[in-house]
């Protein structure tokens, strides 16, 4: 053990009260505290009070421990007001559930866009201090608001619970992911961004200039070369149009002070490179064609099978109309909440950030991220040096990205006499939280959730961001610690996905079953276990991953 992490041990079972998850899916490094405190505190709120509207007896609490994000889905404190809710929370679910994915595409998701669109137009050149300050409010306020929006569509999952478990019963499928297949398929946020970068692909492939300046380019020299050449020149007008739409977003989400594609065009560049020799059987739309036709069929297939019971189709038909907003609520969601949303109050922080430094009173403007909300505030208004608490600070953090976090902190609950439906949905089938493997484990054999079905054998580069997505090759098995939508186009280059987090219900599950690969997620370690040159084959219909050959 190293001296940084003698100093900074977690704790162990005993010494910490109730069960945290790390929650590496949305936050997998040390989270700066500006973010703690407009995104992580926010998102508790908001989920707790979405949690209210439904009757649900359930808090969302947040634990920073060295920096790292740690939560808990945990029953009400007040005993008499929880035990209040649960008189009417089955018949609030039944009422309600069925009708949150159309109420998110008819009434929440268009008001979210037109806020997000009006914020993203706002110049914050010469605005005042109290002006400054009345817009960090009104934006810490409209995180809350999105994160309660968000903590409402969450309800969805379980539509998409309810139908893959009658389909399960009653189709009775070998592959243990063909009822998540039949809800798959359809227009996203996700398969938008992926055309576009597509169609910028093409631009390089009938280009032979641009074809050897992206061969022989390192990635973060390519915008600096494409300024040279006029095919370069109009490429980049090209790409920062694309930016405009799709680049408000980062290889993470929680985090304010991770940098986003449109400020760090080298991101997608990489995810770019990957696209250009793919042929156009790979082609967003061939994908999505195929996505399609495959779920048709398992819906033509599954009513086939119940059209002798009138009443056994009905209930089909019924719970199929409402789950199937899961998957496009899961992709437009993280989209316009968890990513533009979160990147709209990065930008407008970087301005604040920019006026401090220009005062002075912190080094750069990407020091802002380093201050709570209170010291931001204070700093504004009485002019308070920062540079040795920024200095103090990333540190702080430096120290602490080089920890190994557990994936979780003191001891999970037993399971409760009657299971609830909603902690199905969001704990175990999307987030992937589950008890770790018992016994001592075996070296050569990686067990996780079979996310995607199929059997792949290919070598192991692990990939802890964006910025590494250069090294992948055509057939790579891609360990990850987490993917959400910025990493779709990496799909298009692998031969399989293993993935530390999430369940049959997260990102990572859905895109791999939308690119046909095998997939395991959930694996909790498979960052930590598996390394770059390994040969491995992944079993994404029994949910493991076997150590083959070690370089």
């Amino acid at each position: 053990m190293t001296a940084v992490e003698t100093e900074r041990a977690f704790p162990g079972p005993d010494e910490v009260a109730g069960f945290w998850a790390f929650d590496k899916m949305h936050a997998p490094r040390p989270v700066s505290p500006l973010a703690i405190d407009l995104i992580i505190a926010t998102l508790s709120e908001g989920f707790t009070a979405a949690h209210a509207e439904f009757d649900a007896p359930i808090d969302v609490s947040h634990n920073l421990v060295h920096h790292y994000y740690y939560s808990a889905f945990h029953p009400m404190a007040d005993q008499a007001a929880a035990a209040d809710r649960l008189t009417r929370y089955r018949d609030t679910l039944a009422a309600k559930v069925p009708g949150v994915g159309r109420q998110w595409t008819e009434e929440w998701q268009p008001r979210i866009i037109a806020d997000n669109e009006a914020e993203r137009a706002l110049d914050y050149t010469g605005w005042s201090d109290e002006q400054l300050l009345a817009k960090l409010e009104e934006l810490h306020q409209r995180m809350r608001d999105q994160w309660q929006v968000h903590g409402r569509i969450n309800f969805v999952l379980i539509s998409a619970a309810n139908y893959c478990d009658f389909y399960d019963e009653h189709i009775k499928p070998s592959d243990p992911t063909e009822a998540y297949h039949s809800i798959q398929g359809w227009e996203t946020q996700s398969v938008e961004a992926s055309r576009g970068l597509w169609r910028l692909s093409r631009i390089i492939h009938a280009d032979q200039a641009l074809r050897t300046l992206f061969a022989e380019t390192a990635v973060e020299d390519v915008v600096e070369e494409l300024g040279r050449i006029e095919t370069g020149r109009a490429f980049l007008a090209e790409l920062h149009a694309y930016l405009d739409r799709f680049g408000w977003r980062s290889d993470a989400v929680y985090d304010i002070g991770d940098v986003t594609w449109r400020e760090n065009p080298a991101i997608p560049l990489a995810a770019l490179a990957s696209y250009v020799d793919l042929a156009e059987h790979d082609s967003p739309d061939a994908l999505h064609a195929r996505s399609v036709k495959a779920r048709e069929e398992l819906l033509a297939k599954a009513r086939a099978t119940l059209a002798a019971d009138p009443d056994k189709l009905a209930e089909f038909e019924r719970l199929y109309d409402a789950a199937r907003y899961s998957n496009p609520v899961t992709e437009n969601h993280a989209f316009w909440i968890d990513q533009m949303g979160v990147a709209i109050i990065r930008r407008f922080v970087k301005h604040i950030g920019a006026v401090l430094a220009e005062r002075g009173l912190i080094p750069d403007d990407e020091a802002v991220f380093m201050l709570y909300k209170d010291e931001l505030v204070d700093t504004i208004r009485n002019g308070i040096d920062r540079h040795a608490l920024v200095a103090d600070r990333r540190a702080e953090l430096a120290a602490c990205a080089k920890l190994s976090p557990p994936p979780a902190l003191g001891e999970m609950p037993p399971a409760p006499p009657e299971p609830d439906p909603f902690m199905d949905a969001v704990v175990s089938r999307l987030l992937g939280v589950r008890p770790p493997d018992e016994g001592e484990p075996d070296p050569d054999v990686l067990t996780g959730v079979p996310g995607s079905p199929g059997v792949v054998r290919g070598t192991v580069k692990v990939v802890r961001s964006l910025a590494e997505a250069s090294v992948l090759e055509d057939g790579d098995i891609m360990v990850c610690e987490m993917t959400l939508p910025p990493w779709v186009p990496l799909f298009s280059v692998v031969s399989g996905v293993v993935a530390d987090t999430g369940g049959v219900l997260s990102h990572c599950a859905i895109v791999a079953r939308e690119f046909e690969l095998p997939a395991v997620v959930g694996t909790l370690v498979g960052t930590s276990m598996l390394e770059d040159g390994m040969v491995v084959e992944v079993d994404g219909s029994k949910g493991t991953v076997t150590v083959l050959e070690r370089p």
